[in-house]
């Protein structure tokens, strides 16, 4: 039971890259004390490395998993973030400048925009932004910055400062590590607030994709609230009680079918 324990603490962690001790309990059905005996092990193997209140992938672990990571988070709630991406396309126009955002949602869209024509894409994901320029005809620009692991985005203020040279962005489409209520949109990785923060003051609309996973979870980082968003697009997985709530804030919420 332990070492399959551990499988399914490494495999979250692949997915969400940060976990916390008393979550991963509750989760996984067991007592904090035997999570953390569980931690201990992964620690003393150098899988994992304590931070406050939890884990985070070790250093040392990190180049061996990079991939895995991806793809692991790719494969996950893949048929709803298919829907997803597929229901966004429909609320981009020809001719219209976008901004798109990190992430695997993003990813499944960037791969549909070849339906599109004569689109300007801005992004800081060069997986996104190689996915476009080798498959669509579309302008694409890459923001440059300090590269990241695992995504392989640019963030930091060079990225940034960047987005200086573009005037206008018509629809921004962007990801999140997790939303709430309280504090709408957040990120644990800090080097890409930044440009999250940018975008979001520069485009005219703000359309969130976001499966049902990422409701009720929160970063450290609020990247965009709530009152900031024009749309959210989920899957039909999300938990009643947050439609419910997202109604009551005034979000106005498409469900991909």
């Amino acid at each position: 039971m332990k070492s399959k324990r551990q499988s399914e603490i490494m495999r979250l962690l692949l997915l969400e890259r940060t976990l916390k001790t008393e979550d991963l309990a509750h989760r996984l059905n067991v007592s904090v004390e035997t999570i953390r005996r569980d931690i201990n092990a992964m620690v003393s193997d150098k899988i994992v490395r304590k931070v406050y209140g939890g884990i985070e992938l070790a250093p040392d672990s990190r180049r061996i998993t990079e991939m895995a990571a991806w793809d692991a988070r790719l494969a996950h709630c893949h048929a709803e973030k298919a829907k997803i991406a597929a229901r966004a396309l429909e609320y981009i126009p020809d001719g219209a400048t976008i901004a798109l955002d990190i992430g695997t949602t993003t990813y499944e869209l960037s791969s549909l925009l070849g339906t599109k024509k004569d689109l300007t894409i801005i992004t800081n994901s060069l997986r996104v932004a190689t996915n476009m320029a080798q498959n669509t005809d579309h302008c694409v620009y890459c923001i440059g910055g300090q590269m990241t692991r695992v995504e392989i985005v640019a963030g930091g203020m060079a990225a940034r400062d960047f987005l200086n040279n573009f005037a206008a962005i018509d629809y921004y489409l962007c990801s999140t590590d997790g939303i709430t209520i309280e504090n709408g949109m957040t990120e644990f990785d800090e080097a890409v607030v930044a440009v999250k923060r940018r975008l979001v003051e520069m485009s005219d609309q703000v359309i969130s994709l976001i499966d049902h996973s990422k409701f009720g979870k929160k970063a450290l980082f609020p990247t965009c609230s709530l009152q900031n968003l024009d749309l959210l697009i989920t899957d039909a997985g999300i938990d009643p009680l947050y439609l419910k709530q997202l109604k009551s804030a005034k979000v106005n919420v498409v469900i991909a079918e």
